[in-house]
């Protein structure tokens, strides 16, 4: 038979036959006078074994060598033995990857179950999700919220889910919406915002007041009940170190650096990261980035107010 009549009753392609021949899983057959190549009901035997050998998953290479050391062992005359070895191996493998890819797929349909259930976004771990959608609820822009996702994403590319970083920004939302002040908190977010790159000195320092008064209680709640580190130490150092990013554990962002206050910029409030990563080399990226990207999107004013929300919460909690 040919080539066509060959690859209609094993059900694969002219193409995936040539692609046999040239990985050596099936043996160049005789040709006819004209040249086509004439396969027989052995060949055919061939591909059906390789079709059905690479349908449970077993890469053509292994097939390959599975098909090899068949040979090699009847050329020898050696006992079925390693050929069964060689296949328990190849089948050994295959299981290993699909348990992984189960459980990779299991892995997100629980998240996708989560999101569906608590109505969040999908573009954000669920852990943060759940704030972005109270930050909806309680009328904020898609402004906001855009910003608010973008801090998070970057907070969530350094810090896993389950860990204390992560743990203590969903914390200080948790205390924020416990407090019913969802609605406070965007709304002095989105003062911010709309602060034009020419507000005075006076509109940014009573903007930034309002937001201290509102931020300092919910910290020293966060303390109270999660064991925040508020310590009159602990604030010398936020308050002091220019090349780490602090913060409160699940605090507002205080990460503040020396010998840029005028042009310096605080990360937006919600995007704090703990006070003692444990890993600081990647504590250092995310500053940076999270600097660049106020940089990117906030003008000079609204740069400024943050600083000066970021000054006033460590004065205010200086003093105990």
């Amino acid at each position: 038979m040919r080539s066509k009549e060959l690859a209609d009753l094993a059900g694969v392609t002219v193409r995936a036959l040539r692609h046999y021949h040239q990985l050596g899983l099936l043996p160049e057959p005789p040709r006819a006078k004209n040249g086509y190549r004439e396969y027989g009901a052995v060949d055919l035997a061939r591909v059906l074994r390789i079709k059905r050998l690479s349908s449970l998953g077993i890469s053509l290479q292994q097939v390959a060598e599975m098909l090899a050391e068949e040979q090699d062992s009847a050329g020898r005359g050696a006992a079925d033995g390693a050929q069964v070895h060689t296949t328990d191996d190849a089948l050994a493998d295959l299981d290993r990857e699909l348990a992984a890819q189960i459980e990779h797929l299991q892995r997100k349909r629980r998240i996708i179950a989560e999101l569906r259930e608590r109505a969040i976004d999908p573009d954000v771990p669920p852990v943060f999700g759940e704030y972005l959608a109270r930050l909806r609820g309680a009328g904020a822009s898609s402004g906001l919220v855009d910003y608010e996702r973008s801090g998070l994403l970057l907070v969530d590319r350094f810090f896993d889910e389950s860990s204390e970083e992560a743990e203590a920004v969903s914390q200080f939302f948790e205390l924020v919406g416990e407090a019913g002040s969802v609605e406070a908190y965007v709304e002095f977010n989105e003062r911010m915002l709309n602060l034009p790159p020419d507000a005075s000195d006076e509109e940014c320092e009573r903007l930034a007041d309002d937001f201290v008064s509102f931020m300092v209680p919910i910290l020293k709640l966060g303390c109270e009940k999660h064991g925040w580190d508020l310590s009159a130490e602990k604030i010398k150092g936020l308050s002091c170190s220019p090349d780490f990013p602090f913060s409160l554990q699940g605090s507002e962002n205080a990460r503040v650096k020396s010998e840029r206050p005028k042009n310096g910029s605080a990360s937006s409030k919600s995007r704090a990261v703990a006070a003692e990563s444990s890993f600081p080399e990647e504590g250092q990226v995310l500053d940076l980035l999270l600097d660049l990207y106020d940089e990117e999107t906030l003008n000079d004013a609204q740069r400024r107010m943050n600083d000066l929300v970021v000054r006033g919460i460590l004065s205010e909690l200086a003093k105990g």
